[in-house]
């Protein structure tokens, strides 16, 4: 559930071959590469492992596979004409505009979601939504290749190399075999149901079908009542008092309590879209706490929440969680066996298993419990510095050197 929604994405750039050659040589165009790639992405290539290394034919920088978080299905796309651009000492690139046309996408845990316009609009009826984006792509022979321990520089065929960052789009057929074969090899009931629901509407989109119809009902709390409720209890609850929360979650949730973060909420907001949505929390980062009560990622002096001003990074630490409005649940015992139960449409929280958010008043309360509790000499000591941290932070004073000196996050 919890992830942050922000991430860093580092694309290091090949040589680039200008001047030495020019596309003539090559004898396939920039926009013939553009669209040859669109092809084979929208056929859904690229959505497992055993093609991966194609991608270092059409990219200027290529990670290792991982199954994608979510997918974008398009009705069809046009590539245009390709635009020259010279650069720095001469450097040559083209800039190739493709028009897309996108029904929605599909979330990890199998929800679609469709897509809307550019001011937030909700596309007609059977009607997909025209999107535009450009690639950038120059003439190389040198691509990046990443691996979870190291980075290299390559040396491959001399081609058209697109360098801006690609996200997985595919054709509905593409994404009704992905969608089916994660159901397949799934256990979980809830990601079975979430399948089946997607598979029926992209049927009926691909096929001007009526849509099939969202649950009837009256919903005792919006998505945003909801979201507000859990994270309010949440952000106040130590292990011992997760008991009360599990009736939010479509299925019994896992937190995983080895990894806390502990954050002041300055901001939510829900984005619903049809029978799912997205609830997402802006916070200022106050650390990360483990089992041991081991205190990492703080920062020297927690910000002011009265002056909002006085920081730059305020509230840029965001993190969220997905909403499902559904008359079904599923209880996971502790041997795995699952009781599905029908109750009152209401909306549910989908991630199930997550690191919990906590505000400062409940991580002291935390802390000194499990201080107080513990016979083990690391975890006493661990806790007694941690609420050591978060008395300064409770007070609105800076730390001392001996504790700031292992300070290394937030925006103190």
């Amino acid at each position: 559930m919890h992830r942050l929604l922000i991430s860093a994405v580092v694309f290091g750039l090949a040589t680039i071959i200008a001047n030495a050659q020019t596309p003539m040589e090559t004898q396939i165009s920039p926009k013939d590469v553009v669209r040859q790639f669109y092809k084979m992405e929208t056929e859904g290539r690229w959505l497992g492992p055993e093609r991966w290394d194609e991608l270092q034919d059409f990219l200027a920088d290529v990670g290792p596979w991982s199954r994608p978080g979510s997918i974008s299905v398009l009705r069809n796309y046009d590539v245009g004409d390709a635009r020259k651009h010279i650069g720095y000492r001469g450097t040559v690139d083209y800039q190739v505009e493709v028009d897309y046309f996108e029904w929605g996408s599909i979330d990890n845990f199998l929800n679609f979601t469709r897509a809307r316009g550019p001011q937030g609009e909700s596309p007609a009826t059977h009607e997909p939504v025209e999107q535009r984006t450009y690639q950038t792509i120059y003439l190389s022979d040198k691509f990046v290749k990443r691996s979870a321990s190291e980075d290299k520089e390559e040396t491959g065929a001399l081609r058209w190399r697109i360098s801006s960052p690609v996200v997985p789009e595919v054709d509905v057929d593409a994404a009704l075999q992905w969608v089916a074969e994660r159901r397949d090899k799934s256990e979980d009931p809830a990601l079975k149901y979430n399948a089946e629901r997607t598979i029926a509407i992209l049927k009926s989109l691909s096929t001007a079908a009526p849509t099939p119809p969202q649950p009837n009902g009256a919903v005792k709390e919006s998505p945003f009542e909801v979201g507000k409720r859990f994270v309010d209890l949440e952000s106040n609850s130590t292990p011992d008092e997760w008991n009360k929360l599990t009736e939010f979650f479509v299925e019994t949730p896992k937190p995983q309590w080895n990894r806390v973060h502990l954050v002041d909420i300055v901001g939510i907001g829900a984005d619903i879209n049809g029978d799912s949505g997205f609830f997402t929390l802006l916070t200022n980062a106050l650390g990360d706490l483990d089992s041991s009560m081991h205190l990492s990622g703080y920062p020297s002096m927690r910000v002011p929440l009265a002056t909002p001003s006085a920081s730059a990074c305020f509230g840029d630490d965001r993190f969220g969680f997905s909403l499902l409005l559904s008359d079904k649940h599923w209880e996971i015992a502790k041997d795995s066996t699952v009781k599905e139960l029908d109750g009152p449409l209401a909306w549910r929280i989908e991630d199930t298993s997550f690191e919990p958010l906590i505000t400062l008043d409940t991580a002291i309360r935390y802390a000194r419990q499990a201080r107080d509790k513990t016979t083990d000499p690391v975890v006493k000591s661990n806790a007694t510095r941690t609420l050591t941290i978060l008395t300064y932070y409770k007070e609105g004073k800076p730390l001392p050197d001996e504790l700031s000196s292992s300070a290394g996050g937030g925006c103190g």
